[in-house]
Order: structure tokens, then C-alpha cells, then sequence
């Protein structure tokens, strides 16, 4: 059977959130970062409304606040759902001099304070939490299979599209064979004894071929998205014929087995919201798990975790999506401290700043060797009141 082609992960959403992370990166300081919900209920004027209010909290001057307010309800014409997630000089939204960017996102970039509303900084372009976003939330193949067919879908970012759609077409030189009577003769079908065994087995193996040549795709797309996860969905049987056609590695990236979400000869419309509240549920009670190890032989507080973390010696560190807390960054190495006494243990002699510690997180854990992991809803609120705004997990308990 010719092999399908390997399906792509790719979403849109990503890609637009990586190119205005590419923009916004290159602007000048000062920049205005606005992040934005853009829910208006039944006031169509709320989110412009919200971003005014965020505005009038900076530094910016009356005709700055307003050049950006101007544009601002240009982009918030047509928009009726997510967060914004927009950048600009204070005077380009007037003079023209710099095009602003925003990018819409389904998704809640994780902010300080919680389930904001709208927060803005003006000053170094602020793009923590969109690389936050975009390095935790990993996309999810969702695959589906049965005798007939299999269907890969791939959620990322509040989003869903279908990657790739697989007919199981069966050789019919082989079922013709097989259709026919034991004795061999033309025309009459077979009716039992070892023809409809053979056919039976013929078919059984044709099937579990499909299934592992799906599965040997789907494989080769998770090695090109390190860390995507993986959700098996169909009946009981057909599920566990998938999971055992994993190799070990795409196994242990399985996030969630169950039925399908929803009519699968239906269009990807139709799957996108159960399968996203099903990928919700299931980081939830990985997130709920996280912090019950966390509370039990989890590193606690700033200066803890960072100093393990120089020490390579943690496997996760954990932040609340609500919660950030400044620390000292050290601009020549990008090592992160406590305080600045702290901080000449890692750069003695270097400059230093104080900083939020998410701006700098994903650089610092990747020096550490360590998986960094936001905590949101709940279990957010739980790691924050045990741990304040960081927890690491040690490699010696990460097994």
C-alpha cells in the first residue's frame, strides 16, 4: 500500500503570532504593547473602552494616548472574539512613521493580574506573553480512525483545522479471492470453512496495516513540532489499536484517549469546540497533577528555584499564568537572581536590571536544561497561594 503523504501541523494562528513576535522584537523603545479581550458583550464600545483605561495608566501623554485609541478602533472593527495582542510607537498611529501590529488570538496569553481585561506597557516592546503562550501551549493531533477511514485533525491556539484525511482502500484482488467459495468454484460466494476465515484474516491485517501506516505518519509529524501532544479518539478497540501502533516516543506524547468528539463524517466545523473543551479538560488535570508533586517534593520561592535552576538540577519549572514577580537579570549572560547580591553569584563583575521574571523565564529554563509550564485557572491559584510566583520540580522526582 503507497504510504500517505506526512500531514503538516502547521496552523495559521501560530504563524501569525510568530511573525508579530519577529515585528514587534525589532521596534524601538518606547513601544506600546497593549494586550486586549476583546469580548464586548452587549457593549459594542467595551474593549475600546478597556484599552482607554489601560492607556490612561502609562506615561503616555493625551495625544499619544488618543493617536493610539484612533487606530486601535480601526482593528477593533471587525473583531468579536479572543485577545489582541498589539504593538506601536506612541506617535506612529498619527504620523505613520511605524506601521503598528496586532494579531488576534482565541487563546489567553497569560498576564499579570489574572484574567485582565486589557494591560499595556510603554517602554522595551513587551512580548512575554506571547512566547509564553505560544512556547506552552503545544498543538494537539487529534487522531481518528476506523475501518473505513482516519481523519487528523490539529488543534493549536483555540484553533482547529483537519491536516489530513485517509480512505482505507482494501486490494480488491484480494478481496475478490477471497469472495469466492472454498472449493474454488467462479461465482459462488464463500459461505464459511477457511475461505471466509482467510478472508477474515485477510481483512483484519489489511486494516491493521492502515492503522499502523496512519499511525507511522502521524509519528513523523510530532518529530517535526517537539513537544505536540497527542489525543487518540474513536472506539474503545480502535483506540487501543492506535496506541499500540505508537513507538514509544509518540506514546509518551498521548494527552488524552476517548470517543470521538463529534459525527466524524461532519466537517472540522463541527469538531472544533468539543475537541478544544476536551484538550482543556485534559491539561487541566495535568495542571492538577503538576502541583500536587509540586507541593510534594517540588523547590519553592524565587531565590530557590532560580538557583537550582542555574544548577541545572530542575526538570519543570512552573509559574501561575496571574502572577509575576520582578528579579535581577543579568544582561551579559541572561541569568536571573533574586536580588542583586544574589545575582553576583552568576555574573559577578556583569550589568544587572530588575525585570519581571516571566520577560526572561523561557531563556534562563533553557539554559537550566528545564520544560517551563504555565499554570492557569485553578490549579494557578493553588500553586501561587503554596508557592508564590515559581516552582520547580527536580530531575530526581520527575520519573
Amino acid at each position: 500500500m503507497q504510504s500517505p503523504p506526512t500531514p503538516t501541523l502547521d496552523v495559521p494562528i501560530r504563524s501569525t503570532l510568530e511573525a508579530w513576535l519577529d515585528d514587534v522584537r525589532a521596534r524601538p523603545t518606547p513601544t506600546v504593547t497593549l494586550y486586549l479581550d476583546v469580548h464586548a458583550g452587549e457593549d459594542p464600545r467595551a474593549p475600546a473602552q478597556r484599552a482607554d483605561a489601560a492607556l490612561r495608566a502609562t506615561d503616555l501623554v493625551r495625544e499619544e494616548r488618543e493617536a493610539v485609541l484612533r487606530h486601535l478602533n480601526e482593528v477593533l472593527r471587525d473583531a468579536s472574539e479572543g485577545h489582541l495582542a498589539y504593538a506601536t510607537g506612541p506617535g506612529s498611529a498619527a504620523s505613520g512613521d511605524v506601521d503598528p501590529a496586532w494579531a488576534f488570538v482565541r487563546a489567553a496569553p497569560p498576564l499579570p493580574g489574572g484574567a485582565v481585561e486589557a494591560a499595556v506597557r510603554h517602554g522595551r516592546p513587551w512580548t512575554a506573553p506571547i512566547e509564553l503562550l505560544l512556547a506552552t501551549q503545544a498543538p494537539v493531533v487529534a487522531t481518528y480512525a476506523d475501518a473505513k477511514r482516519a481523519r487528523l485533525f490539529v488543534a493549536d491556539l483555540g484553533e482547529v483545522v483537519e491536516a489530513a484525511s485517509y480512505v482505507h482502500a482494501l486490494d480488491p484482488t484480494g478481496w475478490r479471492r477471497y469472495a469466492e467459495h472454498a472449493t474454488g468454484m467462479p461465482g459462488r460466494p464463500a459461505r464459511g470453512g477457511s475461505g471466509s476465515d482467510a478472508f477474515a484474516a485477510r481483512t483484519a491485517a489489511w486494516t491493521a496495516d492502515f492503522v499502523r501506516d496512519v499511525v507511522a505518519q502521524v509519528d513523523a509529524a510530532l518529530r517535526t513540532r517537539p513537544g505536540a501532544r497527542l489525543a487518540l479518539v474513536g472506539d474503545a478497540p480502535r483506540v487501543a489499536q492506535l496506541e499500540e501502533a505508537l513507538p514509544p516516543q509518540a506514546r509518551r506524547a498521548v494527552l488524552l484517549r476517548g470517543t470521538a468528539p463529534a459525527d466524524p463524517d461532519l466537517p472540522p466545523s463541527t469538531w472544533e469546540a468539543p475537541l478544544l473543551a476536551r484538550i482543556a479538560d485534559a491539561r487541566r488535570r495535568e495542571d492538577d497533577a503538576l502541583v500536587q508533586r509540586l507541593a510534594a517534593d517540588g523547590v519553592v520561592g524565587v531565590g530557590p528555584v532560580l538557583h537550582a535552576l542555574v544548577d541545572q538540577e530542575l526538570a519543570v519549572v512552573a509559574v501561575p499564568a496571574h502572577v509575576d514577580v520582578d528579579v535581577v537579570h543579568c544582561l551579559d549572560d541572561g541569568w536571573l537572581a533574586e536580588d542583586e547580591l544574589a545575582a553576583r553569584r552568576v555574573c559577578p563583575d556583569g550589568p544587572v536590571e530588575w525585570a519581571p521574571l516571566k520577560t526572561f523565564l523561557l531563556d534562563a529554563a533553557k539554559r537550566g536544561r528545564a520544560d517551563v509550564r504555565v499554570v492557569g485557572g485553578d490549579a494557578g491559584r493553588r500553586l501561587a497561594d503554596a508557592a508564590g510566583a515559581v516552582a520547580g520540580l527536580p530531575r530526581s522526582h520527575a520519573g
